[in-house]
């Protein structure tokens, strides 16, 4: 193979140099145009997915991204920023929030699952409360067979967990129920004193039961009334059992009415 001449070799550096600096210079070309195309990019529409029961109309609003005035570029709006707007909305547990190449800004929302309804002094529906102690507004056309909670329930804030630790608690242990036992659950009555007196649905022949869970261990309580409903009240429908008391660790203390004379 003939070597190449000083010359030559000279002329194929240049060569590569320019076709070198041709790239760099086509691709900080290119990047200039892609920055000056998302600087640019107008938010065209807000997109949000995920919603059943949230007002996907109060979802935007939350966003605050949309003007009537003037232009919004798209890749100017802080996506952690507007997720945190949107989950002060109602029913909204966490959002997700992408910048699409569109000119569309996609929300994605996760929403809220009421465990509790609240009714008021007057016996009436005041709002719902969530695993987590938010309360979540009424829904007239689609209500859900959750438990009542009455009594002393303590006030609810918007955008902020009931404060009662008890009450939490007991919201945790209403969400963790498997089906049979959410079933055997009607309502629940909290003392002031943060006593918590359940009271179960008519079943297997037996009426509704009183059942004293006392304040705290709710999960653990809810289990034992769950095998004690399987192992002494349905197989023994005879036994006029009036009230149910789970307060002491370990042990369920029942008390049944005095036989008919």
């Amino acid at each position: 193979m003939a070597r190449l001449t000083k010359k030559q070799q000279q002329r194929g550096r240049l060569v590569r140099r320019l076709v070198l600096g041709s790239a760099v210079i086509g691709i900080l070309a290119m990047a200039a145009l892609a920055w000056r195309w998302q600087a640019t990019l107008p938010l065209r529409g807000v997109a949000v997915e995920g919603f059943v029961r949230a007002d996907s109309a109060e979802v935007v609003r939350m966003a605050a991204v949309e003007s009537d005035t003037v232009a919004v570029p798209l890749f100017a709006l802080d996506p952690d920023l507007i997720a945190d707007r949107v989950r002060r909305a109602p029913w909204v547990r966490d959002a997700r929030v992408r910048r699409l190449p569109t000119g569309t800004l996609a929300i994605r929302v996760e929403e809220r699952t009421p465990v509790a309804l609240v009714l008021d002094g007057s016996g009436r529906p005041s709002h719902y409360l969530d695993a987590e102690g938010f309360s979540l507004p009424l829904r007239a056309h689609d209500p859900f067979d959750v438990p009542l909670l009455r009594g002393t329930v303590p006030t609810s804030h918007p955008t902020q967990p009931v404060e009662s630790e008890a009450l939490r608690e007991l919201l945790t242990a209403l969400a963790s129920l498997d089906d049979e036992t959410d079933a055997l659950v009607s309502e629940i009555t909290l003392g002031a004193g943060g006593d918590a007196v359940l009271r179960t649905s008519p079943r297997g022949g037996h009426g509704a039961l009183p059942v004293r869970l006392g304040a705290g261990g709710y999960a653990e309580k809810l289990e034992r009334l769950h095998a004690f409903w399987h192992q002494a009240i349905l197989t023994r429908p005879e036994t006029p059992i009036q009230t149910v008391d789970l307060r002491f660790d370990g042990q369920i203390v029942t008390r049944e009415a005095d036989p008919t004379p």
